[in-house]
């Protein structure tokens, strides 16, 4: 199945973001110019939340032109599944999912009910590949802009690294030291969970 191993910490303003992605340590292990990317994502769920009860995500999201379906699934600490998919609907994009691995039972908890939207998020996200000496690759991101869920608005603004191959250890010791040195918390909630709590209050 795909994995996901990501580290998410939370920034308080869009001064200290620019400090931390031209970090000259950063710089050091950067491997590329970062890329610009513009998300827009509609996260979804049937009408009685049967993907949110067993903490299923399941969205759509544009990536400059593209679109891109994803599934995430619970797993141990920050390991989760995910597979993800071009598609240019929600529901277009289950049976290709479901191909490429996702839980055999998506299909039945979405039989008798339609997919509706919950809640949203649109920012803009710098991205780049970080290598280290021991052979580990991490996507690093900045992703700045806002969260929304039942009319509600709330700022984003954080810092994503994602393992892309090689050692967590690794990965955890490099956001261990991005956070001690800016200063930063660690960010315990997905970008659904937050814009879902606003649909929900």
């Amino acid at each position: 199945m795909g994995i996901e191993l990501e580290y998410k910490l939370a920034v308080p303003g869009e001064a200290l973001l620019e400090q931390i992605l031209f970090d000259p340590q950063v710089a050091q292990v950067r491997r590329e110019p970062y890329r610009l990317l513009n998300m827009a994502t509609i996260y979804y769920d049937t009408r009685d939340r049967r993907l949110s009860t067993l903490r299923w995500t399941l969205r759509l999201r544009q990536e400059n032109e593209a679109l891109v379906a994803t599934l995430k699934t619970p797993g141990q600490g920050r390991i989760r599944g995910e597979w993800a998919c071009p598609a240019a609907n929600i529901r277009d994009a289950i049976p290709v999912l479901l191909e490429q691995g996702a839980p055999e039972e998506l299909p039945d908890l979405l039989e008798d009910q339609p997919l509706e939207p919950v809640c949203a998020a649109q920012f803009t996200r710098r991205a780049a590949d970080l290598a280290f000496a021991d052979g580990t690759v991490c996507e690093l991101c900045g992703d700045v802009g806002q969260l929304a869920g039942g009319g509600r608005e709330e700022p984003l603004c954080e810092v994503e690294l994602e393992l892309k191959n090689g050692s967590a250890e690794t990965v955890e010791a490099f956001a261990r030291e991005l956070q001690e040195r800016f200063s930063l918390r660690e960010e315990p909630r997905s970008k659904f969970a937050r814009a879902a709590a606003l649909a929900a209050t």
